[in-house]
């Protein structure tokens, strides 16, 4: 199997999985705004996913052994293939499922702005909604995300690759 179609497998059910938590978060109303606890649950279950995805690369198909280049090749590239499916999510959320999000986020810049700049006057207050509006629409939230997200899954893999990495002896040139 070769490591892109390894990658979009689990990067396909990682990216389900964090679907399912936002959605089970969801449903019983923590919002990443005021907890910590989904995020610190999605970084979690992300660096012990990746973990897990090159760790079983290694040893089921590399025969125990993987270069630091490789398993960071892997690693982002399982984390791209997840924030693809949650960039979707995201779409999904927003449009069909917490429509009104969108405006909330409106009404807190604005109250950010107002709270640490009291004396910003009204044209200043508008251009400043005007293009944190055009930065929260759904598209730009859906590349934002897999930018992100791939970005994240890089950092992660980084680490994790320099614990896992298993350099064969007897193939060094």
């Amino acid at each position: 199997m070769e490591i892109r179609k390894f990658a979009m497998n689990y990067g396909t059910v990682l990216g389900l999985i964090l679907a399912l938590i936002a959605s089970v978060f969801w449903m019983i109303g923590i919002e990443e705004r005021e907890s910590i606890i989904p995020s610190l649950t999605n970084n979690l279950l992300i660096i012990g996913f990746l973990f897990y995805s090159i760790t079983n690369y290694r040893d089921s198909i590399g025969n125990g052994f993987i270069a630091y280049s490789s398993s960071l090749k892997l690693g982002t590239s399982i984390a791209f293939f997840s924030s693809v499916i949650m960039a979707f999510y995201t779409f999904m959320y927003i449009t069909y499922l917490n429509p009104e999000m969108l405006a909330n986020i409106s009404d807190m810049t604005e109250q950010t702005i107002l709270q640490t700049n009291p004396e910003v006057s009204e044209e200043e207050l508008e251009m400043a909604l005007e293009i944190s509006s055009q930065l929260m629409q759904p598209h730009f939230l859906m590349i934002m995300g897999v930018l992100g997200g791939t970005f994240m899954g890089f950092l992660f893999s980084a680490v994790i690759s320099f614990f896992v990495k298993k350099t064969d002896i007897n193939n060094l040139p």
